[in-house]
């Protein structure tokens, strides 16, 4: 699947290779996770917080607006412990690897080209993005997709979910450009999923006996750890909430033009934090 990513990259970089300038940069920063395990919808535990990385390319089309594609490596992770619910033992963690193509608008500028300049933006756009959720239980990590924890593959039940799906990114921030070469910026944004499992807990409602048979004991105890010793034909349960699944990003970015900048009438040379 990351090769596939990589021969996107390439591919969107072959197309704008022939249109100068171009902007080119790295971004590090820290990434985190909203939705059924975290304490509210914007929930956010410092110690939950995990390094983030990318790189991306840009063409400014003009003053205003620019393309821009870039792919990064994330890691988000949730527990119940750190939201009361301590006696039931779900959590989670996953890596994600990104590629997006997003467009940007730049508000406003202060300053002097031949100087520096401070540019407000906002930028949206559309992503790919591939995850896998874990879960620690008995000190070792296991992979919960091919579990099927919420009955997944089961009747009555959803089909397993897509562990690559589409994303919209869209956030905001604020570049400092040094003479229209070189950008220092400070980005963050969001990720709308399509997906209530980046966790691998959504707010259906199961029946642990059913997961306990359909797809094995370490699917039933990992949908529900806090049930040792079932004896009802019917325990029923909803895992998740009413929180969507969101990840973020943020961080500080550094790019560069390159390019004789003959790209077209007004187009500017600048870079742009991107990921």
């Amino acid at each position: 699947m990351k090769k596939s990513f990589l021969i996107l990259i390439l591919l969107l970089g072959g197309l704008w290779s022939t249109a100068q300038p171009l902007e080119l940069g790295l971004m590090g920063g820290a990434s985190f996770y909203s939705g059924d395990l975290s304490p509210k919808e914007f929930g956010l535990y410092f110690g939950e917080l995990n390094p983030a990385f990318g790189i991306f390319m840009r063409k400014n089309f003009n003053n205003t607006f620019s393309m821009r594609v870039g792919a990064s490596l994330a890691k988000v992770e949730g527990d119940d412990a750190n939201i009361g619910f301590e006696n039931r033992g779900i959590n989670f963690r996953t890596q994600i690897f990104e590629v997006a193509l997003t467009g940007e608008v730049n508000l406003f500028r202060l300053g002097s080209p031949k100087g520096t300049q401070v540019v407000p933006y906002l930028y949206a756009g559309v992503g790919i993005y591939h995850f896998n959720p874990e879960t620690l239980f008995d000190d070792n990590w296991i992979e919960l997709h091919p579990l099927g924890t919420e009955g997944q593959g089961l009747p009555g039940y959803d089909d397993p979910y897509s562990l690559t799906q589409l994303c919209i990114p869209a956030g905001g921030g604020l570049k400092f450009i040094f003479k229209e070469v070189w950008t220092l910026g400070l980005e963050f944004g969001g990720r709308k999923l399509f997906t209530d499992y980046l966790d691998d807990v959504s707010a259906k409602e199961v029946n642990y006996i059913d997961i306990l048979t359909g797809n094995g004991t370490l699917a039933a105890q990992l949908s529900n750890p806090s049930i040792k010793n079932p004896e009802e034909d019917e325990i029923i349960y909803t895992r998740g909430g009413k929180f969507d699944d969101w990840y973020f990003m943020g961080g500080v970015t550094l790019s560069f033009k390159f390019g004789d900048g003959s790209g077209g009438r007004g187009g500017r040379q600048l870079g742009c934090p991107g990921f």
